[in-house]
């Protein structure tokens, strides 16, 4: 088992501080630390405010990549890279949480040691220092033995830094709006392994499709896409695994802007915003399409069918160089020259997407309005999901959501599900997981 000092996501943020006037980088936010070394645990689902682990990545690339984590963690390390260097680092520098790692040094003498054993004791050579009472005592060590003092530091948490100064003097630098830059662009190993997510988010909103029918309950529909998504490796955005787009009350479908819960059973010619969300390996699905109980009427038929050309006259701008904030405007003249009524329902996003849902590139606060109103340029390598939501009151909406790698030439779509309406039969046969 290998332990690479670096990856390719380390080197483009190695590559980026230099431009920031960064002489390194603290990380403790759960998403920037699996970002800079693929390290994650449990832990970090726990929720807690208080970090749990962390990264330093140096500009210099004589300095090694860093990651502190508690010592009673070093077997999670292990398993992670059991089948290849998915946690890179260049060392370890450990610290206690609460009393885990004091308990697990002692040793059980009715107990042998097996693999996982032997490969958490092979990252001996790694571990440098001595093991520290808490998180910011080891990140401080670590910055004072690489001669950080007197440096130039960004942090995604200030209070790391505060609690920091008094044992290493620094200019502190908040890097969270530098984070989301840097993961916005994806490295190749980053596109590959999305093409995989690709595969299975397909399957993932085929099977939603297949089990919606006439007299449904909907909190069993979740629950059945739900045990899909966790039997095949994807952690659910919650309990309801999707977002659903509205609810049915009495004949009258209301939008909303994420789930309301359904009060009563799927009839025949209600409309089903399936739009599933869920992490896999690190990254977000979000594939999003619409379906229909039975046969749709034709001219909501129609008007599905404008709504996807119109998504695919958005998706011909996706290039390097093009704003984001292009796009809501072609969406909605195409709507317009079809006599679709209020056009101005159109609700059209187009974020970054990765190890967040929304990775928008613009200064904190992003999600406000000028996410859109103002945009962000498009640049090659990025993967952009391109949302497309009509809240159309006459015959109901349509929504349609993919994910698109941008690259010199035409958009790489990460999904092969086709952007048409899924009518649902009478009758449903779920999907086997694999």
């Amino acid at each position: 088992m290998t332990h690479p000092a670096s990856n390719q996501r380390a080197d483009r943020l190695r590559s980026m501080l230099g431009a920031e006037g960064l002489d390194a980088v603290v990380l403790s936010h759960p998403h920037d630390v699996r970002y800079a070394t693929g390290y994650h645990s449990i832990l970090e689902r726990w929720g807690q405010q208080e970090p749990v682990a962390a990264a330093i990545v140096y500009a210099d690339p004589s300095k090694p990549l860093t990651l502190v984590i508690p010592e009673a963690n070093l077997g999670i390390v292990a398993v992670l890279n059991r089948d290849g260097p998915a946690c890179s680092f260049g060392e370890v520098r450990s610290f206690e949480m609460l009393n885990f790692c004091e308990v697990s040094r002692y040793i059980d003498p009715d107990r042998k040691g097996g693999q996982l054993a032997e490969d958490a004791t092979a990252l001996a050579d790694l571990i440098k220092g001595e093991c520290q009472p808490n998180i910011v005592d080891a990140v401080a060590v670590a910055l004072a033995d690489h001669g950080m003092t007197g440096k130039t530091i960004g942090f995604d948490e200030p209070r790391l830094s505060q609690k920091i100064e008094p044992r290493v003097a620094h200019s502190y630098r908040d890097a969270l709006d530098f984070m989301v830059r840097v993961r916005v662009v994806k490295t190749p190993d980053e596109l590959t392994r999305y093409r995989k997510l690709g595969k299975l988010a397909d399957r993932v909103i085929a099977h939603a499709g297949s089990v919606l029918h006439e007299g449904a309950d909907w909190n069993d529909v979740q629950a059945r896409i739900c045990d899909f998504m966790v039997r095949n490796d994807v952690i659910p955005v919650d309990d309801g695994a999707m977002l659903f787009g509205g609810a049915y009350e009495d004949d009258d479908f209301i939008p909303d802007l994420f789930r309301t819960q359904g009060n009563r059973n799927l009839r025949r010619g209600d409309i089903v915003i399936l739009e599933t969300q869920g992490i896999y390996d690190g990254f977000w699905i979000d594939i999003n399409r619409t379906a229909v109980i039975g046969k749709p009427s034709d001219e909501y038929q129609r008007q599905h069918d404008i709504l996807r050309d119109a998504f695919l006259m958005m998706v011909d701008k996706l290039r390097p160089g093009v704003s984001t904030a292009s796009l809501p405007e072609i969406g909605y003249e195409h709507l317009k020259s079809k006599g679709v009524p209020t056009p101005e329902k159109l609700l059209v996003v187009a974020h970054g997407i990765g190890i967040m849902p929304l990775e928008i590139p613009l200064p904190y606060p992003s999600a406000g309005l000028h996410g859109v109103k103002d945009g962000f340029v498009l640049e090659e390598g990025m993967l952009v999901s391109l949302d497309s939501l009509y809240f159309g009151a006459k015959l109901g909406p349509c929504h349609m959501e993919n994910v698109y790698a941008i690259t010199g030439d035409a958009p790489e779509s990460m999904y092969a599900a086709p952007l048409e309406l899924i009518v649902a039969g009478e009758t449903a046969e779920a999907e086997p997981a694999e």
